[in-house]
């Protein structure tokens, strides 16, 4: 009987991690397949390292006073300067490219990883 009751809650916990993921992906935050772009202005880059992995994440801030942050692979992590402007292009939560404003006008460096 301990044993229904322990296959039962496990199973019930697998179908519930599942319906969070698909709620997550349902809500846009993870990859939608558009790639979306809009000006903006770099407000941090960090790096995580987790398990002998590193994360790359970028916080943009939108011309609306919105923020969001990104995840980015390390090249796309440095090019990126803090305090700088320009076009961001995104998927979901994760960076696509980034075309900064040098000068008088856009220096592009997209990069699609």
């Amino acid at each position: 009987m301990l044993f229904v009751a322990v296959a039962l809650c496990a199973g019930g916990l697998a179908i519930a991690g599942l319906a969070a993921l698909l709620g997550r992906a349902s809500r846009g935050t993870g990859s939608t397949g558009g790639v979306l772009s809009a000006p903006a202005q770099v407000l941090a880059v960090r790096e995580i390292s987790s398990g002998g992995g590193q994360q790359h994440w970028v916080k943009m801030q939108f011309g609306d006073g919105h923020q969001r942050e990104l995840m980015a692979t390390a090249s796309q992590a440095e090019v990126m300067v803090r305090g700088q402007q320009g076009t961001v292009h995104w998927t979901g939560d994760r960076l696509t490219g980034w075309t900064p404003e040098v000068g008088r006008g856009p220096q592009d460096v997209y990069r699609s990883e």
